[in-house]
């Protein structure tokens, strides 16, 4: 079920369509406290959908700009329109604007402020916040709360990072202000069988949809991207199967345990075959232990373990899995070709380094 803007509100709703490296992470809803800070959200809703400036001569727009700073559990800040790296931004009303007033609080996480440098330095960096803030009551002006999509917020938090600066690239793809009346468009809207939010909490639930069956299509939508090897989105997809399944299994609601464990598994095995396309090995690793321990007498989970093990150049594991895997399924000729595969691969490796000491050896004396 897609969502409507809210009809008990007369405040406006923005939204940041969120890219977290090569990923498209989602939406961000946010509503704007038009009727306790006006000046303050006029100027992020004119930014949000391009400001032309009268002594720069270009249009300012948060569109295309990054998050320079993240801090995992406090909170993730951009909007520098100028320098797009946190040194520099401009408002509407020239290179800053006063504080408005301090009547909202942080008292919760979601809320969206005012970046600055001190009293009456606003411009257009602005902040999210991942947990409540009271340190920043009477310092920073509020003037929005997330109403949907603060997991993104939180993912984002989360970037590797080098002294708050993400490693990975948190760009705002997309922005705007939504029209009275229409659809959030946090739902996915790719063409498969996923037109779900990318995250749970954000899901509306009709009332005749099974959450197996969500998740189900949401693997299936992940299955898609993969056969036309299009390894970023069937990541993406795989993460969220596995999102879902994680808020089935903490919801308390009746489901059936051997099938949400079976979907469970696949979707980690195939997100592993992903992180394996991307040679991300120790990544894929992780998951197959995960789908392991789920199920030990899985053949397929053993065969993708020695995979990825294969490309950590663990030749004997590699050899391990692949025998198990062999007495699970012992008609299955990929098992048998990636065993002799990787017997040829130990017989190289000891053969290369036999060639090495020899040489060091001979250097020696």
């Amino acid at each position: 079920m897609e969502i409507q803007e809210s009809k008990t509100s007369n405040n406006s709703f923005a939204y940041l369509d969120i890219k977290i490296g090569l990923e498209k992470s989602g939406r961000v809803i946010i509503e704007l406290f038009d009727d306790i800070v006006p000046r303050t959200v006029k100027n992020f809703k004119s930014l949000c959908l391009g400001s032309e400036d009268p002594v720069l001569c270009k249009p300012l727009c948060y569109q295309g700009t990054q998050f320079h700073r993240v801090v995992p559990q406090f909170m993730v800040q951009g909007g520098d329109v100028t320098k797009n790296d946190g040194t520099g931004g401009r408002s509407i009303y020239g290179k800053q604007f006063d504080d408005e007033n301090f009547e909202l609080t942080h008292s919760e996480e979601g809320r969206v402020g005012m970046a600055n440098a001190g009293a009456n330095t606003n411009n257009s960096q602005f902040y999210i916040t991942t947990v409540p803030c009271p340190h920043l009551d009477n310092i920073n002006v509020v003037f929005g709360q997330v109403r949907k999509g603060l997991n993104i917020i939180r993912e984002m938090g989360e970037v590797p990072r080098d002294n708050d600066v993400p490693i990975i690239k948190c760009i705002i793809e997309k922005c705007g202000i939504l029209e009275p009346g229409k659809l959030w468009g946090i739902n996915e809207n790719d063409g498969t069988l996923d037109v779900y939010p990318p995250w749970p909490d954000d899901w509306e639930v009709a009332s005749d949809e099974k959450l197996e069956n969500v998740i189900s299509n949401i693997k299936h939508s992940g299955n898609y991207y993969f056969k036309r090897h299009n390894y970023v989105d069937s990541d993406r997809k795989y993460k969220k199967a596995l999102r879902y399944i994680d808020y089935l299994l903490t919801s308390g609601s009746g489901y059936d345990s051997k099938i949400v464990s079976e979907i469970k598994v696949c979707s980690l095995l195939n997100l592993a075959a992903v992180r394996i396309k991307k040679g991300k090995f120790q990544d894929a690793n992780i998951y197959c232990n995960q789908a392991i321990a789920l199920d030990s007498q899985n053949g397929k989970a053993h065969y993708r373990r020695a995979q990825a093990l294969i490309g950590l150049k663990e030749y004997d594991k590699a050899l391990l899995d692949l025998n198990k895997a062999y007495n699970f399924c012992p008609s299955d000729k990929l098992i048998q070709n990636e065993l002799q595969k990787v017997k040829n691969l130990k017989l190289n490796y000891l053969q290369k380094e036999k060639m090495i000491f020899s040489k060091m050896f001979s250097t020696i004396n």
